[in-house]
């Protein structure tokens, strides 16, 4: 038993390390990734292994028991929470093969410090690539500002590469503000009303298109929808084997914590006209 959590922890560290060095950031962007939750994983269970060796038991053992009920239920609760909304991350509602979209809104997922999209992100590119170059009438919105610590802004590379994918350079609007995703949402429904000459709800209206990672995209609908979007299904693009262990973990503690603000301060809202 010892021995199996000890090569876990190593495993999990490794993890962290591989995830890292696949998408390096600056600095500060490596220092406070999620990713590195697997190292504390790691680190706890190498922990716990040699606690074992050296006092012949381990914490269980010596706690009493209102503690471990109390452990044991909280573990529960938290496996319960987690299923049911794995579940959800696992149904997004999505285009049909043939089915067309007047808008796209295509999802920025990270740049490198050099300026560059990661393989994950060019994923995303090419889908969405391939699904314009078949509708090519459709209005495609790139966004994504520049994250913390990171000196570029993602959404002028996402046109640059869809341009290279044979994209009309024409049909693609940059919106290179945007943080996060609800930001991502706003400002894309007010470009695209600017660009039409329309209102904001005029677009909250049109059949729209989000193009995004599998995991990501059922909450980017749930947001949209939250927003306002009343006809918007997603386009997933699947995730390099590599990051889908890490990718879900993440996703489900982001869609617990978009429950949890929605519940408590009824974010975000219904974009409104900006004119």
């Amino acid at each position: 038993m010892n021995i199996v959590l000890f090569i876990l922890g190593i495993l999990s560290i490794s993890y962290d390390a591989i995830l890292i060095l696949l998408n390096p950031g600056t600095f500060w962007d490596n220092v406070f990734s999620f990713t590195h939750i697997w190292l504390v994983l790691g680190a706890y269970l190498n922990f716990v292994a040699i606690y074992r060796i050296k006092t012949k038991h381990s914490f269980w053992s010596s706690w009493k028991r209102w503690v471990k009920l109390t452990i044991v239920s909280l573990g529960a609760f938290t496996a319960v929470i987690a299923i049911i909304n794995l579940t959800l991350i696992l149904t997004p509602d999505v285009v049909g093969s043939d089915e067309k979209t007047e808008h796209v809104i295509l999802l920025g997922g990270g740049i490198s410090k050099d300026g560059k999209l990661p393989k994950s992100v060019m994923a995303r590119v090419e889908k969405a690539a391939e699904y314009l170059n078949k509708n090519p009438e459709a209005i495609c919105v790139v966004t994504g500002g520049t994250l913390k610590w990171l000196p570029y802004p993602e959404a002028p590379e996402l046109k640059t590469q869809l341009v290279l994918a044979g994209v009309n350079a024409d049909n693609i609007l940059v919106e290179d503000q945007a943080l996060d995703t609800i930001q991502n949402f706003q400002l894309s429904c007010k470009l695209l009303a600017e660009f039409k000459q329309t209102t904001v709800q005029e677009i909250l209206q049109t059949p729209t298109a989000v193009v995004t990672s599998r995991y990501h995209l059922r909450r980017s609908e749930r947001l949209a929808r939250r927003m306002g979007f009343t006809n918007i299904k997603g386009i997933p693009v699947a995730c390099p084997p590599v990051y889908v262990l890490h990718s879900y973990v993440r996703e489900i503690c982001a869609y617990v914590k978009l429950n949890l603000r929605i519940l408590f301060t009824g974010e975000p809202k219904r974009i409104q006209n900006s004119f």
